[in-house]
């Protein structure tokens, strides 16, 4: 009962509407990168990485039985991380689990497929082109910068609300995804500037990546 009566507030206006979803995809799109680098980058605590991962997967799990659209997006990441083998580690499991678990286990979940298999493979290529970025370092930068921010899924999403497919809101709520994404990933990165020796990558003047360790200036 209380899932419903939460349902009717979200959807009672259309400003709570985007607000909810705007907000919601934003805790979900930062609270993956913090696991990321809680694991990757070691500039967030592993401890509070796993605890929040299932709390996390069953938020990530109530927004997608939310509306068909929504869980077609939020399934396809999953679904594009899982193919690309990217749930490496005990947070993303516990997190995955815990999705899998609200949604097969109460079956609340409704796909729209055509747009699901869509979005999957436009997932799929952004993590390939992000994993292609990372190893090798003499990529031009509108392609860096295309795949580090994962562009091809965003345009799909963007495709399917111009066609109609989509509502508007859906767009905006994926864009603050990828907004507080990047934004975690910036202040990982500030983290690990801010130690004596960090790992770093930038671009030359002639627009080409670099990596490499640094020691910080003083």
């Amino acid at each position: 009962m209380a899932d419903f009566f939460l349902t009717d507030i979200i959807f009672s206006s259309e400003i709570i509407t985007w607000a909810f979803f705007i907000i919601a995809y934003a805790i979900l799109g930062g609270g993956v990168k913090y696991i990321d680098d809680a694991f990757d980058e070691k500039t967030f605590r592993l401890r509070n990485a796993v605890l929040i991962a299932p709390l996390l997967g069953i938020f990530w799990a109530y927004a997608m039985t939310l509306s068909e659209v929504s869980c077609t997006i939020l399934g396809a990441i999953v679904i594009a991380v899982f193919l690309k083998g990217k749930i490496d580690n005990i947070a993303h499991q516990l997190g995955i689990l815990s999705i899998f678990f609200v949604l097969f286990i109460f079956g609340l979940f409704n796909f729209l497929w055509i747009p699901l298999i869509i979005l999957v493979l436009f997932g799929l290529l952004d993590e390939f082109g992000n994993d292609y970025i990372d190893k090798h370092l003499e990529t031009p930068k509108p392609i860096w910068f295309f795949f580090e921010y994962r562009f091809s899924l965003k345009i799909a999403v963007l495709a399917f609300v111009l066609l109609g497919t989509f509502p508007l809101v859906y767009f905006f709520a994926f864009l603050a995804w990828d907004l507080a994404y990047a934004g975690i990933m910036r202040l990982s990165t500030a983290i690990a500037h801010s130690r004596k020796f960090y790992y770093y990558k930038e671009h030359n003047s002639n627009g080409f990546l670099r990596k490499g360790f640094g020691e910080k200036k003083k």
